[in-house]
């Protein structure tokens, strides 16, 4: 096995449980959460056992709805794609801790909903740091968020904002622009890579985040409408040190997407990614699963996800 940045064995209680195998959302995330729901009065809501098949949507409700019954799911996809206690993604964690060892940084949030993924990051970063898993480098984040839910935006401003002060005391500086995104809009589309450019210039490394887009991309041909938008931003996010990483749940309707959205990648990328245009479709894409304990009910649920990773250079790949 190869030598991992963020070892198994070195997980604080905090994250992970040795005994049990789960993981645990970092305390602060979980009071920012509940912080929320008792805000919007949703903690009832959030109480309630989730329908199946909900996927949220634009509207309060369905925004409202998505924070009670899926937020907690969601940040576990991503808190497990950063710790990788079981090492089934190496790669992806590893590209986690280079980038976010120190220096500036940006990151694009793409949709970022309510914040479970970048607010995730931040909250285990920070719980890493403290716990002596990750050095104390000083490290200034740069966030642009787009997004389309004017509930969710605000959900997310909120959460950045409590975040800022606490995440000082581990030497991490973060600034924010959270920004409303149509994927399917080209206008909207070129005012957020406007912002992108302007806000990243100064940084050293880059990642672009993705996560619990297939849902949309795969209804009503909406992948064919966003195709020109995502070719845009991903040209746009090329730098000497940026990755992409796309995180969704373990469905079969997710490897199907993912395969289209590879053969995209390589007929759009052929020249940027280099001998990874040679790989079969599986080894793009990397699945895990765990269970986690539940932050605000008895018991634990189950997190799988599906994850895939690719670097966006500059220079021409051989």
């Amino acid at each position: 096995m190869k030598n991992r940045f963020i070892k198994t064995e070195n997980l604080p209680d905090s994250l992970w449980c040795d005994k049990s195998e789960n993981i645990l959302l970092p305390n602060q995330l979980v009071d920012l959460w509940k912080g929320l729901l008792n805000e919007n009065s949703l903690m009832d809501l959030a109480n309630e056992k989730a329908p199946k098949g909900f996927e949220g949507g634009i509207s309060k409700e369905d925004t409202d709805k998505h924070l009670a019954w899926r937020y907690n799911g969601s940040c576990a996809r991503v808190i497990l794609s950063l710790l990788d206690p079981k090492a089934k993604l190496s790669d992806v964690s590893d590209a986690y801790a280079s980038i976010f060892a120190g220096n500036r940084v940006f990151v694009a949030d793409l949709p970022s909903g309510s914040g479970a993924a970048i607010i995730s990051i931040l909250c285990t970063l920070f719980e890493l740091r403290k716990s002596n898993v990750l050095p104390r480098h000083p490290l200034e984040i740069t966030i642009i968020a787009g997004e389309i839910s004017e509930t969710a935006r605000g959900y997310l401003q909120k959460q950045l904002e409590d975040l800022k002060e606490m995440l000082e005391e581990q030497a991490i500086w973060i600034k924010f622009e959270i920004l409303e995104w149509d994927t399917l809009s080209k206008v909207s589309t070129v005012d957020l890579i406007k912002r992108m450019t302007l806000l990243s210039h100064d940084c050293h490394a880059r990642m672009l985040l993705l996560t619990n887009f297939t849902g949309f991309l795969e209804s009503s041909g909406n992948w064919k409408k966003a195709k020109p938008q995502f070719d845009d931003i991903f040209l746009h996010s090329r730098d000497s040190m940026s990755t992409a990483i796309w995180i969704e749940p373990q469905r079969k309707n997710v490897v199907t997407f993912f395969s289209r959205a590879i053969k995209w990648l390589k007929e759009s990328f052929i020249n940027l990614i280099g001998s990874q245009a040679e790989l079969e479709d599986s080894n793009w894409y990397a699945q895990t699963e765990v269970m986690c304990k539940q932050p605000i009910k008895e018991g634990t649920f189950p997190v799988r996800l599906t994850v895939m990773r690719f670097d966006l250079p500059v220079e021409v790949q051989e």
